[in-house]
């Protein structure tokens, strides 16, 4: 691949990093909550049925968000544009090493001719 068409690549994958506020990382769980008395239902060994948006964080730390049924398709979609987002950054970032690396190999052609 020469510089140009490295270039090229690059600059169409930073042309889809677009409405980055709707990004979202974390993990949708279903989670069934059991009350300990007085709930006829998880007496029954039913529980209650529960959306959370987990998040982990360095040094084991984890955050979850209880979330209405209608927040659900909301909540994929920005995951799902998180998963796109950081997939494209990584692809930007090997283009931009392959520039390095041509860029290197530019400058030891310049200095090994006579």
């Amino acid at each position: 691949m020469t510089r140009k068409q490295a270039a090229a690549s690059r600059d169409k994958l930073l042309a889809r990093l677009t409405n980055l506020g709707g990004v979202l990382r974390g993990s949708l769980l279903k989670r069934t909550v059991h009350h300990s008395r007085g709930c006829p239902k998880c007496a029954r060994g039913e529980g209650h049925p529960l959306w959370v948006l987990t998040v982990g964080y360095p040094g084991g730390k984890t955050r979850q968000l209880s979330l209405r049924s209608d927040q659900i398709p909301e909540v994929r979609k920005a995951l799902a544009h998180y998963r796109q987002v950081k997939d494209t950054l990584e692809a930007i970032s090997e283009l931009n090493q392959q520039l390095l690396r041509l860029d290197r190999d530019e400058s030891k052609a310049k200095v090994s001719e006579p």
